[in-house]
This record gives C-alpha cells, sequence and structure tokens, in this order.
C-alpha cells in the first residue's frame, strides 16, 4: 500500500497538466523599457520557463525502527522503470546502503548524483527520454545521525574543541566541572551545525528539482511538556527542527503488535502509514497499511 501513496505523491496534480501552458502576465509588468536591465532579464526569464512537468517529492517519513520506511520506498519503483533502468541511490547512516559516515563525503555523493542528473535531463531533452541507467530516486536515511554528524564536525573544526569526538566530549565535561579556562558551545554557535544540516537538505532539495524523488528518512523522539514530562503519544521526528519546514510530503509510520484476548502477544505485527502533511495536495489519503508480519511470513 505505501507503494500506492508514494506513487500517488509523486503524480498528484497530473490532471491539470494541461494548463501549465498557460501564463498571466501583470500589465503592470509589459513594459520594461524604463527597468533596470538586470531586473528585466529576471522578468523575461520568468516569463519563459514553463511549468514544470513533474510533481516535486521531497517527503520526510518518520516512524519506529523496523515499520517499513526505507523498504517501502525501495518498494515504489514500478517493474517498468525498473526495466528502464531507473536507479535508488540510498545515502545510509544506519549501516545499509551506501555507507557515508562522514560530513565530506555525504556531500561528495550528493554533489555527485546532481551532476549526474543535469547530465540526464539534458540526454533526456536531446532524446526524448531517460538514459539507462538514471537516477529516479536519492534516499537519505538516518537524518538523526546525520544531524549528530554534523555537531560533531562542528565541535572538531569549527569551534576546535578536540581531535576527535571523544577528545570533543571530554573537553565539554571538563568545563561543566568549573574549569573556567574551557570554552563551551553558546547557544550562537550551535548556528554552524544547522549550517551544516542544510547543506545536505539544499542538495536533495536541488535533486528535487530536477525530478528526483528524494526521501529523508529518520526515527521519532519522545516529546516533552514544560516541566520536562515525557508525553504519551507527542513524539516528533528525530531531525533537526527546520526539516519540516523544507518538505513537500511528510509521512509518520507506527507498528501495531496484536494481542490475544489474555493481552499476549500474537506474533502478529503491522506497520501503518499516514501522510501528515503534503504540500502538493489539499487531500491526503487515510491511515494505510505497509505491511503485515505473521506466522505465514505477512
Amino acid at each position: 500500500m505505501l507503494k500506492e501513496v508514494l506513487v500517488g505523491i509523486a503524480h498528484t496534480g497530473d490532471a491539470h497538466q494541461e494548463d501549465k501552458a498557460v501564463t498571466v502576465v501583470s500589465p503592470a509588468l509589459s513594459g520594461l523599457a524604463n527597468a533596470n536591465p538586470a531586473i528585466a532579464r529576471m522578468i523575461q526569464s520568468a516569463r519563459a520557463q514553463v511549468s514544470p512537468d513533474h510533481n516535486f517529492v521531497l517527503c520526510g517519513i518518520a516512524g519506529p525502527p523496523k515499520s517499513g520506511k526505507t523498504g517501502g520506498v525501495f518498494d515504489s519503483r514500478t517493474d517498468e522503470e525498473i526495466k528502464n533502468g531507473a536507479e535508488i541511490w540510498h545515502l545510509d547512516f544506519d549501516m545499509g546502503g551506501i555507507t557515508t559516515a562522514t560530513f565530506t563525503k555525504t556531500t561528495n555523493i550528493l554533489k555527485a548524483a546532481a551532476a549526474q542528473v543535469e547530465s540526464q535531463r539534458a540526454y533526456l531533452a536531446e532524446h526524448g527520454k531517460l538514459p539507462n541507467p538514471y537516477i529516479k530516486t536519492v534516499v537519505f536515511d538516518g537524518a538523526d545521525q546525520w544531524l549528530h554528524i554534523c555537531e560533531t564536525v562542528m565541535k572538531i573544526e569549527d569551534l576546535e574543541l578536540g581531535v576527535d569526538g571523544i577528545d570533543a566530549a571530554v573537553y565539554l565535561r571538563q568545563h561543566e566541572k568549573g574549569d573556567a579556562k574551557k570554552k563551551s558551545v553558546s547557544r550562537f554557535n550551535w548556528n554552524l551545525r544547522t549550517i551544516r544540516y542544510q547543506v545536505a537538505i539544499h542538495l536533495l532539495r536541488e535533486l528535487c528539482r530536477n525530478a528526483v524523488h528524494c526521501y529523508i528518512i529518520t526515527h521519532m523522539k519522545p516529546g516533552y511538556d514544560s516541566t520536562g514530562n515525557q508525553v504519551a503519544g507527542a513524539d516528533v521526528p528525530k531531525w533537526h527542527n527546520d526539516t519540516d519546514g523544507m518538505l513537500q510530503q511528510v509521512v509518520y509510520t507506527e507498528l501495531e503488535e496484536e494481542r490475544n484476548e489474555s493481552g499476549e502477544l500474537t506474533g502478529v505485527v503491522k506497520a501503518y502509514g499516514v501522510v501528515v502533511a503534503n504540500r502538493t495536495s489539499l487531500s491526503s489519503p487515510t491511515r494505510f497499511l505497509i505491511f503485515e508480519r505473521n506466522a505465514d511470513g505477512g
């Protein structure tokens, strides 16, 4: 079912594609003779642009471990797309795909993907079809781990608190014990972590702009009230707080373990998902089944 939902997200609004060639120009902008030349070129360029022939997919998926987040995306290609060479690039921080354990390696892979996508778009313009193979989807798996990497790099390279993550942690611990000579991470320094984190997000947004389906995956973390008590059912995605505002779509997953009348687990586990946000459509599908695991294998 997740496959159908993801395919639906990718094609939302296709019924209105016949309207994409209609351009409305304000009469106030029709006379550009006296305008600043640079501004005039920007306006002319905007007028000449054709509406994109694809839906933008930059989808965040958050949920508990083993709830079908990654597997659902890998199952989103159709048989025809696989036959035609559609690839999924899986950048994984949880040891499952292309392991990208460093900041530099991660950004270099995303830049390489962007360069290949530019090439395949040029091929499409020349030949009327995509090359074989081509990048259809990029999965950024483990945004919470990426945030931790960016924080560690900030402490080591930007603030020079130590030669590695452990050294930096010890350094900060000594400061907490009252060593006035030790530097700390002030509230102004945390912006360095945010900037590093957003480097990857902006590269993914560029891939999304070029018709690549991008998915950012993370786990959930507990929500707390103003007194610090954990609130049941108030879990939130473990990615950076700014991430939600950058996404086009957001999907939450959850697991349900079936119990019998005695309250004992039956071994049947069901994973569900729900689209909680979708900028490209006012209507969102209801809660849907991702998979069922049972004695027959699910």
